[in-house]
């Protein structure tokens, strides 16, 4: 029986502003089970990096949770006070930032930020901590890990950052790990590096991967399951061979035919017309439908509701609920 290590229901994140409030994230409910990968998907805008700051509680000052729960080993976390979240970041529940190099402190060696968290969560002393955070170095694959403990973060390569970030955010065993854009500004050999690293890693412990990216390559070659997001909302959910095989939202079936095919022929790069809208902009009906090819009139009225499919399938669309796509 899969175990349930992360579950979101009916997230909805909203931003205050001098005259109202956006909303960012609305009615967003997954869940992450116990050693497996799943993706999180969209272009930039959709509302990922969102979802999982919400989850942290990492929100800026602007930001705020109106309404959901977060369950994190059955436990609404979104109930706790800010000393008792700050001791389940990091032990329960950890996260590669996008960019290593803004998320670690530049002034101090990269050994005593790695202590810190061990020295904090697990009650390590000095001399154990520092043990455990070469030992953690040397885990991610970085040669001289007794060299690397005493850099500083500048003297660090983007793929060793990246690295030094992984290994900080496994060293207390969290049974969850939230890897948003992991593999960015990074080349092709190190990304390969860092996704194998996040698999060894997953399959040794079986902890649980939320995994956010823009690439669906790594979807395909990671994830066990997809949600796909589009302005705040998830339009698709799937297991990854079904959505690869047939996706059902034109949004989804959008961001597929985008990926470049090497020898297709072709010299024009197909792609999903305009643009995310704004948050204080958003389109009335289905928020995807100014840019889809085969709206209909209802779209541009009324907001569709996410229809489940199956036990592992859920999309949100007019079209296919016209089509009688939901199962009986």
């Amino acid at each position: 029986m899969s175990i349930k290590l992360l579950e979101v229901k009916n997230l909805t994140t909203e931003f205050k502003t001098d005259k109202k409030s956006l909303t960012a994230v609305k009615n967003v409910s997954f869940y992450v089970n116990q050693g497996e990968v799943v993706g999180l998907v969209g272009e930039s805008g959709s509302g990922k990096s969102v979802t999982s700051l919400s989850v942290l509680r990492l929100l800026p000052e602007n930001g705020y949770i109106s309404e959901g729960e977060v369950l994190l080993s059955q436990n609404n976390i979104l109930n706790l006070d800010q000393k008792s979240i700050r001791n389940i970041r990091g032990s329960e529940i950890a996260m590669i930032f996008q960019d290593p190099m803004s998320s670690l402190n530049p002034v101090i060696k990269v050994g005593e930020q790695l202590m810190e968290c061990t020295m904090l969560h697990l009650k390590h002393t000095k001399k154990e901590a520092k043990a455990h955070a070469i030992e953690m170095i040397k885990q991610v694959g970085i040669s001289a890990p007794e060299d690397v403990f005493n850099r500083y973060p500048h003297q660090l390569s983007g793929g060793m950052s990246q690295r030094i970030m992984i290994a900080m955010a496994l060293s207390c065993n969290p049974k969850v790990l939230i890897a948003d854009e992991p593999t960015t500004a990074l080349d092709v050999t190190i990304q390969a590096q860092v996704l194998d690293l996040i698999t060894e890693m997953k399959e040794q412990s079986n902890i649980g991967v939320l995994l956010i990216t823009h690439d669906l390559g790594v979807v395909a070659e990671m994830c066990d399951r997809v949600i796909v997001m589009y302005c705040g909302r998830i339009v698709e959910s799937a297991e990854v061979s079904c959505l690869f095989e047939n996706p059902l939202h034109p949004y989804t079936q959008g961001l597929i035919a985008s990926v470049p095919k090497i020898g297709s022929g072709s010299d024009i790069l197909p792609y999903i017309k305009g643009r995310v809208p704004d948050l204080s902009q958003m389109p009335i009906g289905c928020k995807f439908a100014p840019r889809c090819d085969g709206a209909i009139e209802k779209c541009f009225i009324e907001e569709p509701l996410l229809i489940q499919l199956d036990n592992q399938r859920q999309c949100r669309c007019h079209l296919v609920s016209e089509r009688g796509e939901r199962n009986a």
